[in-house]
């Protein structure tokens, strides 16, 4: 199941859709979990829009805790994860974003050779990759992912199987490298996106 989404400021008013897992965690907080491994993450606002550059230089990333300790799909399950991955998500009036900063034990093994927009080989290099619910209805959804030398992939996915990769919607990313890893930023503009009216949203979140 994806991890809930909470977008919205402190407190949070009456959703009318139901939170599952635990509740949205309080300010400075970004994430809190319960006992059964269940996530509930919260979206920062933004007062002013976030510089797409590749670069976590911003006042934002030191006052903003980022969300850490993944664990694994694959190949072991509900294993921690190998490899630290940090990851901010902030919103403002007319944009999503999505940050990491993704650690690398041996930065010297990293293979990122494929540039073609929904290129196969993308998957199969170093990247990021998030998907997100925006209905929470938990069958359909939007996926993306981007490797370190700019490939990238975006798709609807639909039924829970069904992958639209033809799906090109307007957003922008950079990336950057530091001496452990690399680092992407991604701004995702709202009218790219489908999701339920209102101000206050709660959508599914993976990545």
């Amino acid at each position: 199941n994806p991890t809930s989404l909470a977008a919205a400021t402190t407190p949070v008013p009456p959703l009318s859709i139901v939170i599952t897992g635990p509740p949205p965690p309080v300010p400075p907080a970004t994430i809190s979990r319960d006992s059964s491994g269940r996530a509930t993450l919260r979206a920062t606002r933004l007062t002013t829009p976030l510089r797409i550059d590749g670069v976590l230089d911003e006042s934002v990333y030191e006052s903003v805790q980022p969300m850490s300790d993944f664990i694994q799909n694959d190949p072991l399950e509900g294993a921690p994860a190998t490899e630290k991955t940090e990851v901010w998500i902030f919103f403002d009036k007319d944009n999503f974003y999505v940050v990491a900063r993704c650690w690398e034990s041996q930065p010297e093994r990293m293979i990122s050779n494929e540039m073609r927009r929904d290129g196969s080989g993308i998957p199969m290099n170093e990247s990021f990759a998030w998907s997100s619910d925006t209905f929470l209805d938990r069958r359909n959804g939007v996926f993306f992912e981007m490797s370190p030398i700019g490939g990238r992939m975006d798709a609807q996915v639909s039924n829970e199987r069904t992958i639209n990769n033809s799906w090109n919607p307007v957003w922008e990313f950079k990336t950057g490298r530091f001496a452990q890893g690399w680092t992407v930023e991604e701004k995702i503009p709202f009218k790219s996106l489908r999701y339920r009216p209102g101000t206050a949203q709660v959508w599914g979140f993976q990545a």
